[in-house]
C-alpha cells in the first residue's frame, strides 16, 4: 500500500490554551502520512491517479496559518477532515502536530498530538 507524506512542515502560529501563546506565538511542526489503496499498476505515472503531496500541504498550511486553535487535537482533526474531502483512494491518514518548546515549567523540545482516521 503506497503512502504519501509530508514530514516536519514549520509554522509560526498563534494557537495554545493560555493567553500569552495567542500574544506571544510559537513554532510548530506538522507530519502528515496518507495510506491510498494499492492500484500501482493504475497510477501509470499520473499524478491525478495519486494523492498531491503539493494538496497535503497546502491543507495543513490553511489550518496552521488559519484561525487560531486552543487544542493542538483541533488543528490534527481539522487538517485531517480537509484532507479527506480531497477524496480519493485514501484509506488512511495520520496527522500529527507539534508544538515545539511549549511553555511548560522545565525543558521540553515538543508537545504532540497524533490524530488517526482509517476507512
Amino acid at each position: 500500500m503506497p503512502s504519501i507524506k509530508i514530514e516536519n512542515a514549520r509554522f509560526f502560529g498563534y494557537h495554545g490554551y493560555y493567553e500569552e501563546e495567542a500574544i506571544l506565538g510559537n513554532e510548530f511542526s506538522v507530519d502528515i502520512c496518507v495510506d491510498i489503496a494499492d492500484f500501482s499498476s493504475q497510477v501509470n505515472d499520473q499524478l491525478t491517479n495519486t494523492v498531491n503531496y503539493e494538496n497535503l500541504y497546502v491543507a495543513c498550511r490553511e489550518v496552521m496559518m488559519g484561525e487560531r486553535k486552543k487544542l493542538l487535537e483541533s488543528l490534527a482533526e481539522e487538517i485531517c477532515e480537509r484532507i479527506r474531502s480531497m477524496g480519493g483512494n485514501v484509506v488512511m491518514i495520520k496527522v500529527q502536530v507539534a508544538k515545539l518548546n511549549p511553555p511548560l515549567v522545565g525543558r521540553v523540545e515538543r508537545s504532540v498530538v497524533e490524530y488517526l482516521w482509517k476507512s
